[in-house]
């Protein structure tokens, strides 16, 4: 069971998956917030939800800020079949799509920063690897702020033979990698595209790169040379589907 502290995490999984709330605690001090919005849409969908009484005294201030205004207890979400990932790719009607892989992502802050990202590109899916990353924890859930809901995910032992199933199914995978002397702001945007990010310190592993169809770089424009995993998603998300 998670706990979750993101009041929009908690909407989204009420309005994605709402038998998987199982509780919700918000404080009496808290009115006019999300968490109002909150306690509105669980109580319509019969959802049991405890209000902790305001309190004046120093201590009681103390808990409620280290405890926050409200929390939910959700059940994790699961990650869908690796082929059911790219069912959209074989529907014309939606145009060409952007897919993530992740490969041994650790840092839970940048997973969740990278599910809503995906969520606010439409990225269709995300491919992370099983072993040397980051669960999809609450932490995961709060920072994504309803990404991880909106967003479906699976889970691989082999992101290799996952990136060679993409091209089964007519996607062209894309690696990043800085010593590319190709800038992803160069990529053709007519086709279906796996983008896959590497680790936070050593990028992509080299069969990782090895299988990608193409490698491409984000040049640096100012001072700094280099992004972190988040940031630097969020920039070839940009490229890819905003040119």
């Amino acid at each position: 069971m998670l706990e979750l502290r993101n009041p929009h995490s908690v909407l989204a999984a009420l309005e994605m998956r709402p038998r998987a709330v199982r509780s919700i605690r918000v404080s009496s001090q808290q009115t006019g917030t999300p968490w109002d919005e909150v306690a509105k849409v669980a109580a319509r969908k019969s959802i049991p939800i405890s209000v902790r009484r305001a309190e004046s005294g120093p201590q009681q201030r103390r808990d409620t800020e280290r405890t926050g205004a409200g929390s939910a207890n959700i059940e994790p979400p699961s990650p869908v079949p690796l082929g059911k990932l790219w069912k959209s790719a074989q529907s014309s009607d939606r145009g060409f799509g952007i897919w993530l892989a992740l490969d041994q992502v650790q840092d839970p802050q940048n997973l969740g920063a990278i599910f809503r990202l995906a969520g606010f590109f439409g990225v269709r899916g995300i491919v992370l690897t099983k072993d040397k990353s980051a669960p999809v924890n609450a932490t995961v859930c709060d920072v994504a702020t309803g990404g991880v809901e909106h967003v479906p995910f699976t889970v691989v032992s082999n992101l290799t033979q996952a990136l060679q199933q993409a091209r089964k199914a007519e996607l062209w995978t894309l690696g990043t990698c800085e010593r590319s002397d190709v800038s992803i702001r160069d990529v053709r945007v007519d086709r279906h595209w796996i983008l896959v990010m590497g680790n936070e310190a050593d990028g992509l592993r080299r069969l990782t790169r090895e299988t990608c169809d193409s490698l491409v770089s984000l040049p640096a424009i100012g001072r700094v040379p280099s992004l972190n995993v988040a940031a630097a998603a969020s920039a070839c998300l940009t490229a890819l589907t905003m040119g």
